[in-house]
């Protein structure tokens, strides 16, 4: 209720207002942005998308009218649908990523696992951007290292908004707060401290190896159809030789992966919290349902904001 006084009392009504708001609230962000400086910026977008003028009808509804304002297509942003990427030209742009929730189904699932050990994840296109070379993920971290603690290697399906990363972390957000319209918070979810594969507080080899050997015969991911390394999967791993074709040797192997991402990857990003979420079950549009909205300068985020 409170929350509801407070967006009673917002003082952008106009779509001359919202403007003013964007241009001195957004833009400012926008151009701060990039593949080297992106949390704050990404931080003091979503804080200020989530205040009484920010989530105002005026502001969110001018969002979604690039392509209608004072110069039309500037904001027009090509996007790659369902390409192949190889694990190693993804970089991560999350500061934390969960053990669990990158092992849990394809080491649960014979079928997926075999899947990425052949090569390519089955599982739905991540979202990143850049412009060939090196690539950030902008959502899907968990698919990115569901694949990449198994096989190094991997090709990972995605979509690619083809832009300056750190922009386009900002202007996903944007996407979607105009998808979720007037008096929507950003859709927002957590990560659990204490179990990241990457960033500066990453677990070492030795203790992904240990949690990894505890959780054996036990559900990690409800969605996976079984449990960490159940027949199924030992067969798979069998098989394929995979880290010498038992149990211990497979979850060595995936705990030397982690290793090599954690050293890899070791450098602090963006909490979880203001990360964008392309994905309904947080509250999201799903990436398809706004893509056009990318290419076809929909996503209001370049002066001038009216028409």
């Amino acid at each position: 209720m409170e929350s509801w006084r407070s967006f009673l009392t917002e003082e952008v009504e106009t779509e001359e207002q919202a403007a003013q708001w964007l241009a001195k609230n957004i833009a400012p962000l926008i151009q701060q942005a990039d593949a080297g400086n992106f949390t704050e910026p990404l931080a003091q977008l979503v804080k200020r998308l989530n205040t009484p003028d920010g989530a105002s009808d005026a502001v969110r509804t001018l969002l979604g009218r690039g392509s209608v304002d004072g110069d039309q297509g500037d904001e027009a942003v090509r996007v790659q649908m369902g390409v192949e990427i190889p694990a190693p030209s993804l970089v991560p742009t999350q500061g934390v990523i969960d053990l669990f929730k990158s092992v849990g189904y394809n080491g649960s699932n014979a079928r997926s696992l075999q899947s990425v050990i052949d090569g390519v994840s089955g599982a739905p296109p991540i979202l990143a951007a850049g412009d060939g070379g090196t690539y950030y993920i902008i959502d899907g971290h968990h698919r990115w290292s569901g694949a990449t603690v198994f096989n190094t290697n991997c090709k990972i399906p995605a979509n690619v908004i083809v832009m300056d990363p750190g922009k386009a972390l900002l202007v996903s957000q944007l996407a979607i707060a105009a998808y979720k319209g007037g008096g929507q918070s950003l859709p927002s979810a957590s990560a659990k401290q204490g179990r990241s594969i990457i960033g500066p507080n990453a677990m070492s080899a030795e203790q992904v190896n240990k949690l990894l050997l505890a959780n054996v015969g036990k559900v990690m991911d409800k969605n996976a159809g079984g449990a960490f390394m159940n027949e199924q999967v030992q067969a798979v791993v069998k098989q394929s030789n995979y880290g010498g074709g038992d149990v211990e040797g497979a979850c060595a192997q995936i705990s030397s992966n982690c290793g090599a991402l954690a050293s890899k990857y070791g450098s602090e990003g963006p909490p979880r919290e203001i990360m964008p979420q392309f994905d309904p079950d947080k509250g999201g549009p799903k990436f398809k349902q706004v893509a056009k909205d990318f290419s076809g300068g929909n996503i209001n985020f370049k002066p001038r904001f009216d028409g």
